[in-house]
């Protein structure tokens, strides 16, 4: 018995130790929303521009300014 609780007690530390830096530092990221990289585009500033400035990857300003693609209804799909 001494030994599970010994054992759970470290087990519990490491998780502890391990988790907190990652929780710590996803805590202060802030997100920066597509109307945000949107609006940068629409002011004259390039791509590679905003993804430095805004610290975005090029594939996220990239998702945020292509057109979405229409979804298939199921009806549709089902027809072909």
């Amino acid at each position: 018995m001494k030994r599970i609780s010994i054992g759970l007690f470290a087990l519990a530390a490491a998780t502890a130790l391990v988790a907190s830096p990652a929780l710590a530092k996803k805590a202060h990221h802030t997100a920066v929303t597509c109307q945000k990289i949107k609006d940068a585009i629409a002011s004259g500033k390039t791509a590679d521009d905003v993804a430095k400035e805004m610290k975005v990857s090029a594939a996220r300003v990239k998702a945020c300014t292509t057109p979405a693609k229409p979804r298939k209804s199921k009806k549709a799909a089902k027809q072909g």
